[in-house]
């Protein structure tokens, strides 16, 4: 039985690094163009499964998804596709992503076939996770409803959170057990809802936040735990590093590890994934993680 399913978007990068972005109604020359697979929900699923978890992925594709590549891919992986939707008339969502020299980023996203969620009821989830990533609000929100009480609800907005209406966060908060944010996401989750980190841990049983190069921070009622930054041999690109830390926090969890090995887990995982453009052409096995946490002084 897959143990976590991945809930969200399956799309194709492209992932572009420039010196800054343009002004309003200028342009800038690129120096080079290359497809890659992502997806905050399939980079997950495929971080958890190179981490030795077996997981699913819940996804809305288009036409052009057998021909990208990518369908095969991720069968050869072993990854559960059986409740992907096809949508014949629109094709793969797809992400354009401009990332400066400071790590500052832009992305376009084409929505594509993921017009399809509204259409969608949720299956059963026979897993014990569900995660669910960057989608639609409202088909995420019907999933968390589903599977929390039965499955563990994780959930990470992500670059969606603007599509989030006040009362929708707060919902879909009520109905997860791990909050997953980025510094920048919290700050406008905490705006937008009137937040502290209490009002949050009222709702959800743990919030792990993000903080790039500072690491990241777990909370939970009684305690808040800091988890360093595990450095990289060199940064090539962010982009992903947030999926990949949440599927080593996610297989660290279903494997038994606490609270704070989940966060190194976590950690060392997204340190991979940064040396390379792309967020799963570097993703780690589980003895590898371990091996460069060892390297920095931690016994897993």
């Amino acid at each position: 039985m897959e143990k976590i399913t991945c809930v969200g978007h399956t799309a194709l990068d492209y992932i572009f690094n420039v010196e800054k972005f343009p002004e309003p109604n200028t342009s800038i020359q690129i120096p080079s163009a290359r497809k890659y697979y992502g997806g905050a929900a399939a980079n997950t699923a495929v971080g958890i499964k190179k981490l030795g978890v077996d997981s699913e992925l819940l996804s809305c594709v288009g036409y052009d998804f057998k021909n990208s590549g990518y369908e095969r891919y991720l069968k050869n992986l072993g990854i559960n596709i059986s409740k992907l939707y096809y949508s014949e008339e629109e094709e793969t969502p797809k992400a354009w992503i401009f990332t400066d020299k400071d790590n500052n980023q832009i992305t376009f996203f084409l929505w594509g076939a993921a017009k399809h969620y509204k259409e969608l009821n949720p299956p059963n989830f026979n897993t014990e996770i569900v995660h669910i990533a960057t989608g639609d609000p409202e088909f995420n929100l019907k999933c968390a409803k589903k599977a929390y009480g039965n499955n563990l609800v994780s959930f990470d907005p992500g670059q969606d959170l603007p599509q989030y209406s006040k009362e929708n966060l707060l919902e879909i908060i009520e109905h997860t057990n791990f909050l997953f944010m980025n510094r920048h996401e919290f700050e406008r989750a905490s705006k937008l809802l009137n937040f502290e980190i209490n009002d949050y841990l009222e709702r959800v049983d743990v919030l792990i936040v993000t903080k790039g190069s500072k690491g990241s921070t777990i909370y939970t009622k009684d305690k808040k735990i800091e988890i360093p930054c595990i450095k990289a041999e060199e940064v090539i690109d962010p982009t992903g590093a947030g999926d990949s830390y949440r599927a080593g926090f996610l297989s660290a969890y279903v494997k038994g590890y606490d609270l704070e090995k989940c966060g190194l887990i976590g950690a060392a995982t997204a340190s991979f994934v940064v040396e390379a453009k792309g967020c799963q052409t570097n993703l780690p096995t589980w003895d590898k993680v371990v091996e460069r946490l060892e390297k920095h002084g931690f016994k897993i």
